[in-house]
Formats: structure tokens, sequence, C-alpha cells
């Protein structure tokens, strides 16, 4: 889970794990998302989906649920849970031209 979540740069800014049970008196583990955008959603649900399904669980069995950071539940979560840093996305370096290097715009000769 912790290498399919280092893919997932930019997508959102942490994750939490943590072990949840409901009013219903359920048990599961729970793996919530932090000020994921709505777009990246259900990419995230998918991965983690996948991990699971490839995981050799057989009864492998996890929540997943996308909160803001100034949620009260998220701030459960960073009590109890283990967190999950993803990384940021690549910052894409300016290729840097050198001048007189494009035939299109040649140097301007004084």
């Amino acid at each position: 889970l912790d290498a399919r979540l280092a893919t997932a740069a930019g997508l959102a800014g942490m994750a939490y794990l943590a072990g949840v049970t409901y009013d219903s008196g359920a048990q599961s583990h729970l793996l919530a998302f932090i000020d994921a955008p709505e777009a990246a959603q259900p990419a995230l649900a998918r991965a983690v989906a996948t991990t699971l399904a490839f995981s050799g669980l057989e009864a492998g069995m996890l929540d997943v649920a996308f909160f803001a950071a100034t949620d009260p539940v998220a701030a459960s979560l960073a009590r109890v849970g283990l967190r999950f840093d993803l990384p940021d996305p690549p910052q894409v370096q300016p290729e840097r031209v050198v001048p007189g290097s494009d035939p299109d715009k040649p140097p301007i000769l004084r």
C-alpha cells in the first residue's frame, strides 16, 4: 500500500490508515485521503482497490474516504491513524533555450 501511495504524487496531501468501528458495531479499516481534489478521488479509490486485489489477502477489506484537512474527522485520524505522506507532484523545469538554437527565431544581429 505504501509503495502504491508513493505513485499518487499530487493527488492528495496525505492519507491516514486506521481501524474503525461503525455505529452498527461493524469493524473495518479505513484509508482516508486528506485534501484530495474531487477529480482525483475516483483514481485514488481505484488504485487502492487494485492494490488490495493483488495483495493476496482473500478477505481483505478496506474502506476509502475523503476528507478536508479542516474536517473534525481528519483531526481524529491524525491522533490515531498511521500517516502516509503523499509526494508532491514533480516540478517541471522550463527548458533553457540557448540563444540562436531555434532556427525559427534566429538571433538579431546589430
